[in-house]
């Protein structure tokens, strides 16, 4: 392999991929879908005018770690504070599953036997670094009240690109630019998502035939977010689980149709909570608004890619979330589509949560934050977004 040309050739159609998530999204309003009051059972049909296809990167287990304990009062975020070492990575030694395997590249995807995808990574230092210092004037706007929170989201490269394609040059680390970002950041906790998912690499947390995690690799990161944030957290108990198999995600269109991957479909599963909540959809410039449940069924939707869609149906709303819990805890998450399937394992986590999308708000994000008493902002999204052109977006909606 060339390797250099490689990375440059596929990092460019991966954020190009990435860029395009969730397809172009349309800025009206789906028909509102009435929510049950208690969202077990199933999930809501698709809003008969939806947003487009989650078709680009940015993007059985049960958890066995208990809920949190901590319920104590912390009404008051500054006192939630913490002093973080701003590095993402414990010094435990990962290595990757499937260490020996051998890939080919098809289209910009490096395929692996069983037909696992994953989009190559290698992108310079300055984005990411701008990223911080956007993260850092969110801080500077928003002052000392409320906790301000990194989580830039390791890609399947992290956990099953055997070693040698990076001893090979074929694909960069991320770790070392999720590291750059955090020693960039001043007043920011850093949310250390790869120590929360490499000991569970064996378990299903990212989807093989997708550019996504799943939704259990989110909760994992969740729970990791919910420790730091001193909030309490639902186990796994707490949901109900559904499935759906024929899976093929994005990366089977991204690999040309590789047939290691057609060949070898797997389940897209979801876990919907079971607590009470609503959720509220507005127009990205909050013009309109309509009430509706934060999943969709996949039935309703054109192609096993757009499955990712029973999340929110998509990233071109804002999303308010009441979840009737009095923690005295507010939390925004600045995202991309990464967070659709993190937000829904902190209902039991905050009060009200907003979920805005940094690609397609219209409106002024600190203004949102301090308009609704945010106590918490996240800012969420993987590798792919916060060090490349996704970023940008972040300050243009200062």
């Amino acid at each position: 392999m060339n390797t250099k040309k490689i990375i440059s050739a596929v990092v460019f159609a991966g954020v190009l991929l990435l860029t395009a998530c969730n397809g172009e999204q349309q800025n009206s309003a789906p028909v509102s879908v009435p929510q049950s009051s208690s969202a077990v059972s199933t999930t809501e049909s698709a809003p008969t005018s939806t947003a487009s296809t989650t078709t680009s990167a940015e993007s059985t287990a049960v958890s066995t770690t208990e809920s949190s304990s901590d319920t104590s009062d912390t009404s008051d975020a500054s006192n939630v504070i913490i002093s973080a070492d701003n590095t993402s990575t414990d010094a435990t030694p990962f290595t990757p599953p499937n260490n020996n395997q051998d890939g080919e590249m098809s289209g910009s995807i490096l395929v692996l036997p069983g037909g696992r995808g994953i989009m190559l990574y290698g992108i310079g230092y300055e984005p990411g670094r701008n990223y911080a210092a956007t993260v850092n004037k969110y801080k500077e706007e928003l002052g000392k009240n409320v906790n301000v929170y990194s989580m830039v989201i390791p890609t399947q490269v992290s956990f099953y690109l055997p070693e040698k394609y990076f001893d090979e040059g074929v694909s960069d680390r991320e770790l070392p630019h999720i590291d750059d970002i955090n020693e960039n950041l001043y007043g920011i906790i850093p949310i250390d998502v790869f120590s929360a998912l490499k000991g569970h690499v064996e378990e299903d947390i990212f989807y093989r035939t997708d550019h996504h995690w799943t939704q259990l690799g989110a909760y994992y990161a969740a729970q990791a977010f919910a420790n730091t944030a001193k909030v309490p957290f639902d186990d796994l108990s707490a949901y109900d689980k559904y499935e759906k198999d024929g899976y093929l995600g994005t990366l089977y269109g991204s690999s040309e149709q590789n047939p290691e991957i057609g060949n070898n479909p797997e389940t897209f599963f979801w876990y919907v909570p079971k607590r009470d909540y609503t959720a509220t959809y507005y127009d990205p410039d909050l013009s309109n608004s309509f009430d509706g449940g934060y999943f969709f069924n996949p039935d309703n939707f054109g192609s096993t890619a757009e499955w990712n869609l029973t999340y929110m149906c998509g990233d071109g709303h804002i999303v308010h979330v009441n979840t009737g819990l009095n923690t005295g805890r507010k939390l925004m998450i600045l995202k991309d589509s990464y967070a659709d399937s993190l937000t829904c394992n902190l209902f039991g986590s905050f009060d009200d949560i907003w979920i805005v999308d940094m690609r397609y708000c219209e409106t002024s994000a600190v203004q949102l934050a301090k308009d609704n008493g945010i106590t918490d902002l996240l800012f969420c999204s993987c590798t792919f977004s916060a060090t490349a052109d996704n970023q940008y977006r972040l300050g243009e909606i200062m």
